[in-house]
């Protein structure tokens, strides 16, 4: 009895491990941003009343490069406000709800979030931040000036994209 009982523990484990990831299994764009005022935002772009992009000091703490200035969430503002045309505004709405924008299981990256890019969009009294940092591949989300949502991506179109609105920046077309 005892040799069947030590056969039966050996897998424990492993139906534990299987358990773990069938529950992390896909990562839907509901569960990244929720159906609320963000998810209906970021699918209605072309609605929303402003649709801005910044360029944001992606400096490691300590070596920013402004002391004073603009933020958004504690970043600092390095241009000025641009105003995104409708064709950018779709298709950045197209790849931020595609689900293969992000990764399913995502370990965490060892990074400091440094944003480099800022989106600011607003819809009467909503306005949604989004930041993305392209040295850990991170976007973080943020509704009337609170956190809302984060997520890590790994679509090359967000930085195609960036590097089409900022043509002349050598940091941004630097990036690969």
């Amino acid at each position: 009895m005892k040799p069947k009982i030590n056969i039966l523990l050996q897998f424990v484990p492993v139906v534990l491990l299987l358990g773990v990831l069938v529950s992390c299994a896909s990562k839907s764009v509901e569960s990244i941003f929720g159906r609320g005022e963000v998810h209906t935002l970021i699918s209605e772009l072309h609605k929303a009343k402003t649709c801005e992009v910044y360029r944001v000091d992606d400096s490691y703490p300590g070596e920013t490069k402004l002391n004073k200035g603009n933020k958004v969430h504690g970043f600092f503002i390095l241009s000025e406000s641009r105003p995104m045309k409708d064709d950018v505004r779709k298709a950045l709405s197209q790849i931020l709800l595609k689900p293969n924008t992000y990764f399913e299981h995502a370990v965490p990256v060892d990074c400091a979030f440094r944003p480099g890019i800022a989106f600011r969009f607003a819809s009467g009294t909503i306005e949604v931040d989004l930041l993305v940092c392209f040295s850990c591949n991170e976007l973080r989300y943020y509704l009337d000036g609170k956190s809302a949502a984060g997520s890590h991506f790994k679509s090359p179109e967000i930085l195609a994209l960036t590097k089409k609105l900022f043509p002349n920046d050598k940091k941004i077309q630097a990036l690969k």
